[in-house]
């Protein structure tokens, strides 16, 4: 399934109904870690989704929550920690929706941002959730971004306005999707500003979807990855209603329903 390997393959259609691998494989495997990424791709994922954040020297990150308490056997902040203290604690602690009384894993590292792009830079795209501020840690994702030469194959996934301005004065070239609020996202004033603000992707909340949010994306020119769904009947509603792209924690269960429908 994962046969495009660029952002504007997914852009022209040539994918069909896109699947981004929420957090990776993140029902079955602790989420946002490499396990978790390597059995999205192998499920077919088009896009990991991943989010980032900062440690204490500097690093970026794969980490959802602004603490690691859920998903690790740490506590804390990741910027109160360096990346080498960090990586002395196991992430695999949730998995399954629910924290486990014990580790899935003997030791699984959090992955930093560079791990990832390492790993699978030419194998999915990647949706790259911002939560690093607006000062040098920007600064350092948009320097990996450009390393790894991630354009078109990685789009940064950003709340604020303000922050999306900056990325464009670091680096224009830089893809960008806007997330402006929860349910606001599929008001058409807001795509309409995402268009102009030059995204080609948008990430509407499901529950506030209609077949109209996903008609004027068609007209506007964005490509919608709506969040999420993991059920079929929840996969069969969206594509009923017009989407062309679904984020999931389960991209094998949304694989194997694509094959049959």
């Amino acid at each position: 399934m994962n046969s495009c390997f660029s952002l504007s393959d997914i852009c022209n259609g040539a994918c069909g109904l896109v699947v981004t691998a929420h957090r990776g494989a993140s029902y079955a495997y602790p989420e946002n870690t490499v396990p978790a990424m390597e059995q999205a791709v192998a499920a077919g994922a088009h896009i990991i989704e991943f989010d980032l954040r900062m440690t204490r020297d500097g690093i970026p990150v794969v980490l959802h929550d602004q603490t690691i308490d859920r998903t690790s056997d740490g506590v804390g902040t990741p910027e109160s920690h360096t990346l080498a203290e960090l990586r002395n604690y196991n992430f695999s602690r949730y998995v399954r929706e629910a924290r486990q009384e014990e580790p899935v894993y003997e030791h699984l590292e959090i992955p930093a941002f560079e791990d990832i792009l390492k790993a699978f830079r030419g194998r999915a795209c990647m949706n790259i959730q911002i939560y690093v501020g607006d000062g040098d840690g920007l600064d350092e994702v948009c320097r990996l971004y450009r390393q790894y030469d991630m354009y078109d194959y990685g789009y940064l996934t950003i709340a604020g306005w303000n922050m999306g301005e900056k990325v464009k004065s670091i680096d224009s070239r830089i893809d960008i999707c806007m997330t402006p609020g929860w349910l606001e996202r599929v008001q058409p004033d807001n795509l309409r500003k995402c268009r102009d603000f030059g995204c080609r992707f948008v990430q509407p909340v499901r529950e506030a979807c209609t077949p109209e949010t996903f008609e004027l994306c068609r007209e506007l020119g964005l490509r919608e990855n709506v969040f999420y769904a993991d059920a079929p009947d929840a996969f069969t509603e969206l594509i009923r209603k017009g989407a062309r792209g679904i984020m999931t924690n389960r991209p094998d269960r949304l694989g194997d329903f694509l094959k049959t429908h």
